[in-house]
């Protein structure tokens, strides 16, 4: 081959690349956020219907369509701010209704855990908005005080003041971006391995002097793992793909132990009261949600046949809004969804809870200003939860709407110059909204169990013998 063949041949392979990339790489974002969209195609492509592929601009109009074109009204409901939606038309009824079960036996004294999974992206890092709401939450509640789950090792270890988890030794890491072991990964998207693991761990949570405090060991399925606490040499079985074991229970908010696991994937360390609310917080940087596709279905389905988990909480978007002009966010819902699915599918005794994503913004000719497409994300990720039949709150709408994050950011001191990620004092702002809708949701079922009541007492009084 000549060097004009050659030239000729190379040109040829680079533009069926490129033709490629323009029909599929809307596809790829979906599980790869940072990959760039590009589509030579944009003016003459067309679709299965042979309709011309839309504009942004029309996809935009599109989106806000989205609720015109389903066959029920209630999906409206979405845009409503402060409160949790539950899509089926009824302001009375509260949204979750099992949780709130729990929660009402808790306000009877009765000796009951109530766990809260609660996923999330870099917003929550470091136990931000969780943090305050859990306090909050547990204060109300009146029960006892505990962190909850903390991981082997943590990015945001050094800025997190809810716990503190130190170790020593030769610690490898499998997680949702770099799975080597093809090992099982937990709800932190992580498992770790060290032959000989030094911990020492501290719960930061106040408590009374006189609580006593559950410390548990978690992990996956492999080898006999062997446990030295206070010189004390334990070994516990590992034959499930979710096992936990009792490692102290004492008054004191301290643990120290030596871990020796082999080849079995160690999670993390999780610090309980005996009763009350729990709430795990979840969060790992630069992801969609759509990384929870490579939980285990054995490990999903043990968590669920314990009934671990009464609720989980998706809070996801941000990292979805890399381009300030996007406004097309299809492949989301196509990407999110079968994750959703498989989630509801394998922990059908948890309820569900969607966020919408909350206020970002860009620099649009040199003024920041919310993103362009935050609303079409935000109906993307309400149709997600719509259509899989769980409530959703819309933080963008309850924190302010447009030009919030500028708003915090610039004057009020509550969010970073990032314009996307809160601060301490915006968490706990952020915490206290989520706190209400909460309150809110519950009060709806005590309000409800009541009147049911009242209408028995009075048909018991009805009948004559």
């Amino acid at each position: 081959m000549n060097n004009n063949k050659k030239v000729v041949f190379l040109i040829v392979v680079v533009t069926i690349i490129h033709l490629l990339l323009s029909v599929f790489s809307s596809e790829f974002i979906g599980y790869y956020p940072n990959f760039k969209n590009v589509n030579l195609l944009s003016d003459i492509l067309y679709d299965a219907k042979g309709e011309k592929q839309q504009t942004k601009e029309q996809n935009a109009v599109e989106q806000e369509e989205i609720a015109q074109s389903l066959p029920y009204n209630d999906f409206d409901s979405y845009v409503k701010k402060g409160t949790i939606v539950a899509f089926n038309g009824d302001t009375i009824e509260p949204a979750l209704k099992s949780f709130n079960e729990k929660l009402m036996q808790l306000s009877q004294n009765k000796k009951v855990k109530i766990r809260i999974a609660w996923f999330g992206d870099s917003q929550i890092e470091g136990d931000f908005i969780t943090q305050d709401l859990r306090v909050m939450l547990q204060n109300y509640f009146g029960q006892q005080s505990g962190v909850g789950f903390i991981p082997i090792n943590s990015i945001s270890s050094d800025f997190r003041h809810s716990a503190k988890l130190v170790t020593t030794g030769d610690v490898r890491s499998d997680n949702f971006k770099k799975s080597i072991r093809n090992s099982s990964l937990f709800f932190s998207g992580y498992s770790f391995f060290c032959n000989d693991l030094g911990v020492d761990f501290k719960d930061n949570v106040k408590k009374s002097p006189d609580q006593i405090t559950q410390k548990w060991l978690l992990y996956g399925k492999g080898d006999t793992i062997a446990v030295r606490t206070n010189d004390t040499l334990l070994r516990f079985p590992a034959d499930k793909e979710f096992n936990r074991v009792l490692l102290n229970s004492s008054t004191s908010n301290k643990l120290h132990c030596q871990i020796n696991a082999g080849n079995t994937p160690l999670y993390g360390i999780s610090s309980e009261p005996q009763s009350g609310i729990i709430v795990d917080n979840f969060s790992f940087r630069g992801i969609t949600g759509v990384e929870l596709k490579k939980l285990d279905a054995k490990l999903l389905a043990e968590l669920n046949q314990s009934g671990y988990y009464d609720l989980i909480v998706f809070q996801y978007g941000v990292n979805l809004m890399y381009k300030p002009n996007d406004t097309n966010y299809k492949y989301y819902y196509r990407a999110m969804n079968p994750v959703i699915k498989k989630l509801k599918t394998h922990l059908n005794k948890s309820e569900f809870l969607l966020f919408g994503c909350s206020d970002r913004a860009f620099n649009y000719d040199g003024e920041w200003k919310t993103a362009i497409g935050i609303d079409s994300l935000i109906t993307t990720q309400a149709k997600l939860a719509y259509d899989n039949n769980i409530p959703f709150y819309n933080l963008y709408k309850s924190m302010g709407g447009n030009g919030t994050i500028v708003k915090w950011a610039d004057s009020l001191q509550y969010a970073n110059k990032d314009y996307i990620h809160f601060n301490h004092r915006g968490s706990r702002v952020v915490a206290k909204m989520i706190y209400n809708a909460i309150i809110n949701d519950y009060n709806k079922a005590v309000k409800k169990k009541s009147s049911s009541v009242s209408v028995q007492a009075n048909s018991k009084k009805d009948i004559k013998i």
